[in-house]
């Protein structure tokens, strides 16, 4: 709990939020237990609330002041913004300072339409040396950032990213693996960003050819042929690289089942784990939470490890949608914890 606290004072910082914001705020939930308890309110009680606070705003500013080096936030001009459906843009924009990131990872952004309000999307590219960072951003609403994002942003703009998080990247001791990488929807985006990374693992340095061991098998998932919005840079991907095998599952090519529990992302799921004996390889799964559960089920009922699948956090199903970002990525589920 307490490293989840400090990671959470590290986030909350893009917000400015000071000291005395915790004082308020600790001054505020008292009042309102006294008032909304009545006659069950106790001593007891609030001074059990104030403990379980001031532990958490301790590890809060302890994360806060862990990161004083680094910039609260980075900002970036958008260099190019695409339409690729009516509900669907993808953005490109260069930071005015160098931002540490990694393929695989999302991170927060702000509009300047919509003050104070983030939303998190994943880096749809690899770190560059020009200091780029794409996203792909899909509409979930009117009124919304996404909606600020797709509709709103003009080239020149000027955003604001937060901290880059996430785990579902490529490690050191991954190089010589046979990958598995499954997308569906914008979950598209953050595997993109680990294939360019793959890709340029290729390139040694003084100009030596370095070919990486293992191969990489990617299935992609979409309702019809008409939402796969990046099936250039497919096209482009599978016939540069020979160790590269791509998989388009639609869902207009599949008879549906009545009882698929899945949400709709049935066909995926079953696409993969039909296709092959997964067990030796290293899985990335990401996309909506219904496709992302549907295909690690799958995945580790045929025998793959846990310890091999990566994928960021799933919400619980109970849990309501409100107050997400793009709901088809993994990084949606993560708004209502720093954003």
């Amino acid at each position: 709990m307490a490293a989840s606290f400090r990671q959470l004072g590290h986030d909350h910082r893009k917000l400015g939020v000071r000291p005395a914001h915790y004082e308020a705020f600790e001054a505020a939930l008292c009042a309102a237990l006294r008032r909304t308890a009545g006659p069950r309110w106790a001593e007891a009680v609030e001074q059990a609330w104030v403990r379980m606070l001031r532990f958490a705003v301790a590890s809060m500013v302890e994360g806060a002041d862990a990161a004083l080096a680094e910039p609260p936030c980075w900002q970036g001009t958008v260099t190019a913004h695409e339409r690729r459906r009516p509900d669907l843009a993808v953005l490109r924009m260069r930071l005015h300072e160098p931002y540490p990131y990694r393929a695989g990872q999302f991170a927060a952004v702000e509009s300047p339409l919509m003050p104070q309000a983030w939303r998190h999307y994943s880096l749809a590219s690899a770190p560059a040396p020009e200091g780029e960072a794409a996203f792909h951003i899909r509409r979930t609403g009117p009124g919304g950032v996404s909606d600020a994002l797709v509709c709103g942003t003009r080239v020149g703009d000027v955003l604001r990213l937060g901290p880059a998080h996430g785990t579902m990247t490529l490690r050191d001791e991954d190089r010589s693996r046979d990958l598995l990488m499954v997308a569906g929807g914008t979950g598209w985006a953050p595997i993109k960003a680990l294939l360019e990374e793959w890709a340029s693992r290729r390139r040694g340095t003084g100009g030596l050819a370095q070919r990486p061991v293992g191969r990489v098998h990617l299935f992609v998932g979409a309702r019809s042929r008409a939402d796969l919005y990046d099936a250039a840079a497919l096209d482009r991907l599978a016939a540069r690289h020979d160790r590269l095998r791509v998989v388009r599952v639609l869902d207009e090519d599949v008879v549906p089942e009545n009882d698929d529990p899945s949400g709709g992302y049935g066909p995926l799921a079953e696409a993969v784990a039909r296709d092959g004996q997964w067990s030796h390889h290293l899985a990335f799964v990401s996309g909506p939470a219904a496709m992302v559960g549907a295909t690690v089920a799958r995945l580790t009922a045929t025998g793959v490890p846990a310890d091999h699948i990566r994928h960021d956090p799933v919400p619980d199903p109970l849990t309501p949608a409100a107050g997400r970002g793009n709901a088809d990525g993994p990084e949606a589920f993560m708004c209502g914890r720093a954003g």
